[in-house]
């Protein structure tokens, strides 16, 4: 008679092998040698050499979500068309004001000066042709003589007048205003008359091209009088005064604006007017200021001077 075996013998040898065996495949996944690769959540160790995993920095810091390998920050086009204006820092009644600025627009291109004071509304003010710069760039320059400018914060913008393209820049102006709200247009007795007042203009004197510089003198009318400053090229009253060199049209065929008389000591009054060289070519120019009608059409008391750019 055989002897019987115990049948639970054999299935826990058979227990012990699998379990020998799962103990060996774990230990064989869990080893490292030279050659093989193991990640983490920070980065991996390749041929021995840890590497980082690549990122991109977030864009600004309200941005939380790191970004991927795959997304791409935005690059500004700098090939639209802009307008920049300079800084230009806070004045004080009197001083010359200079707003200029660098632009992509083609030179010649004209643009136009409007601000508006203490947030009252937009004024229409001058306008400027663009001139050559550096870079590819080109740039322009508008001079104001502030004598008779209100104090206030200016907020001043230089547009093309289409396509909506400008540039803007804020300012504050102090001091006491020598102005007035109600500007006085002369209708008295005309040049020559008797009791006629008189406007004088200091010579200014030989400049350079590109200097800026006030043209001013002094006069009999009341404060608060508008006047009207021009200046031209002197051959448009002598043709022998024109340079072999000048073009047909200059920049300043006949450039100029209103300015006010301020009150002055011993009955006489003052007026001054800001030029821009830069705009002037070179050559003799007369200096033309007069009393003006309210429509523009009369002028009548006139000072008058001369000078050149060189």
């Amino acid at each position: 008679m055989k002897p019987q075996q115990n049948p639970g013998t054999g299935y826990i040898g058979l227990i012990l092998l699998l379990a020998i065996a799962g103990v060996l495949i774990a230990g064989c996944m869990d080893s490292t040698s030279v050659g093989q690769k193991t990640t983490s959540a920070t980065g991996s160790q390749q041929n021995g050499k840890a590497s980082v995993t690549p990122s991109i920095a977030p864009i600004s810091g309200t941005t939380t979500k790191q970004l991927t390998a795959s997304q791409t920050v935005p690059v500004q086009d700098r090939l639209a068309p802009f307008i920049t204006i300079d800084p230009v820092g806070d004045k004080k009644i009197g001083d010359i004001l200079v707003i200029s600025g660098t632009t992509s627009l083609p030179e010649k291109t004209q643009v136009y000066l409007s601000w508006s004071v203490n947030s009252d509304g937009e004024k229409s003010i001058s306008q400027r042709p663009i001139l050559p710069g550096v870079n590819g760039t080109g740039h322009f320059r508008f001079v104001f003589d502030t004598t008779g400018f209100k104090p206030g914060i200016y907020t001043t913008t230089v547009a093309t007048g289409k396509n909506g393209i400008s540039g803007s820049v804020q300012f504050s102006l102090t001091g006491t205003y020598l102005g007035t709200d109600t500007p006085i247009y002369y209708s008295g007795a005309s040049v020559g008359s008797s009791g006629a007042p008189s406007i004088t203009v200091q010579p200014p004197g030989d400049r350079q091209q590109g200097d800026i510089f006030l043209i001013s003198g002094t006069t009999t009318l009341p404060a608060g009088t508008l006047l009207l400053c021009r200046v031209y090229p002197a051959y448009f009253e002598d043709k022998t005064k024109k340079p072999t060199s000048s073009s047909d049209g200059t920049l300043t065929d006949n450039i100029g604006g209103d300015t006010i008389v301020t009150g002055g000591t011993g009955g006489t009054n003052r007026w001054s007017f800001a030029i821009d060289g830069e705009y002037f070519e070179t050559m003799d120019y007369i200096v033309n200021v007069s009393t003006v009608s309210e429509d523009f059409t009369r002028q009548d008391i006139f000072g008058k001077s001369q000078f050149a750019i060189r």
